[in-house]
């Protein structure tokens, strides 16, 4: 019977996303791994399988956790409209406040890896549908509850939502000003709610 690994995996999980979010998957090495794992190089290819497995793991991992922390915001109001546009606001100083521009993993692995490798690619489309799904949620719940155009498409509007959520993730990357950010994160809100009256493409046609 093989031995039980004798290590903390999530320690060992949050180093490696460390690494892979400073370096980028294709500049990461097994060296750079073990390194900042304190892992041997046995022990982690029995344990993930190669470089890419352990890659999986930490986007699985980062997925889970960014997807709580989007539903632990869409409940922090009484009002689901409220939530969102507090969830976005939130976005403004995450994006403004990050020295290493640094971006999302998730968007990060997408414009580099994704379309090399179908794996990533599978993991990177189940992470966005449960964020599509968690604010197609709120949005239903904001038209159930008065709050938006009962004519709405949820689905719709929350595909919209997140093509925005990933643009400003983008803006990241390139350093925007809080001014620039400012504007797009309200324009996205004020498109939102306005979206039903003015907007033929959110409602149910």
């Amino acid at each position: 019977m093989p031995r039980p690994p004798s290590f903390d995996r999530e320690q060992v999980i949050e180093r490696a996303t460390e690494v892979f979010w400073r370096r980028g998957y294709g500049g990461t090495t097994v060296a750079d791994l073990v390194e900042a794992t304190g892992l041997k190089p046995g022990s982690l290819y029995a344990a993930f399988g190669n470089k890419k497995g352990v890659f999986l793991e930490v986007l699985r991992t980062y997925q889970t956790d960014s997807a709580a922390h989007l539903e632990a915001s869409l409940r922090e109001h009484d009002s689901p409209i409220e939530a969102i546009g507090g969830f976005f606001r939130g976005l403004i100083d995450e994006t403004c406040d990050d020295a290493h521009h640094r971006g999302c993993l998730m968007v990060n692995a997408m414009l580099e890896y994704s379309s090399h490798d179908s794996d990533v690619r599978q993991e990177l489309v189940a992470g966005l549908t449960r964020v599509e799904r968690l604010f197609r949620g709120a949005l239903q719940r904001a038209r159930d509850a008065g709050e938006l155009d009962p004519r709405l498409d949820a689905a719709a509007a929350a595909a919209f939502l997140v093509n925005n959520l990933w643009g400003i993730r983008v803006m990241c990357r390139r350093q925007p000003s809080r001014e620039a950010v400012e504007g797009v994160v309200q324009t996205v809100l004020a498109a939102l709610v306005g979206g039903a009256d003015q907007r033929g493409s959110m409602r149910r046609m």
